[in-house]
């Protein structure tokens, strides 16, 4: 499962972008992203790879500036996420997988992937209109994240959604 996240996360290129609704961009076809409200360079959405058009993968990105390249560390390990949706938080934290991590200037920015196994969760998103995650755990990835929670605009997603790829194959 890790392998295949890091694989689509590592196809994932910013040579096509173009906007979807309101704050989401897509990009590629193939990624559909809003910034967060804390620090614009996070990033909430979703990927789309007809290489597994069964599922849908959520992707989030959070740097930091404290941690001297020690995310790469964490790479292919789990972190917890809170998730507060409209300001109702869920009941159970949610599993990512730290797919890769890179240097962008000063920061070092992480992206965690998640495969999303339920379509009630999505349409939640989809009626939403912000989201906000916090991640909670390992203790030692905290310890090297200066902001840990942000927040993330998430009106017109149903509308956006619906951009991204959907050339999977229909079985009839």
């Amino acid at each position: 499962m890790k392998k295949l996240l890091s694989l689509i996360l590592l196809s994932i290129g910013l040579t096509s972008f173009s906007m979807a609704e309101d704050n989401w961009s897509l990009i590629d076809d193939t990624r559909l992203i809003t910034h967060g409200e804390i620090v614009w360079g996070h990033q909430f959405g979703f990927i789309r790879d007809v290489r597994f058009c069964d599922s849908d993968f959520l992707l989030v990105s959070f740097s930091s500036d404290i941690s001297n390249g020690k995310m790469k560390d964490f790479e292919g390990q789990d972190a917890y996420f809170k998730m507060k949706i409209d300001g109702e938080e869920l009941d159970q934290e949610l599993q990512f997988t730290l797919m890769f991590a890179g240097e962008m200037f000063s920061l070092e920015v992480g992206y965690f992937g998640a495969i999303v196994e339920s379509d009630s969760f999505i349409d939640q998103l989809k009626r939403s209109s912000r989201v906000e995650l916090t991640i909670t755990k390992p203790k030692q990835l905290l310890n090297i994240l200066d902001i840990t929670t942000d927040t993330f605009k998430t009106k017109g997603l149903d509308l956006s959604y619906s951009m991204l790829d959907n050339s999977c194959p229909v079985i009839m």
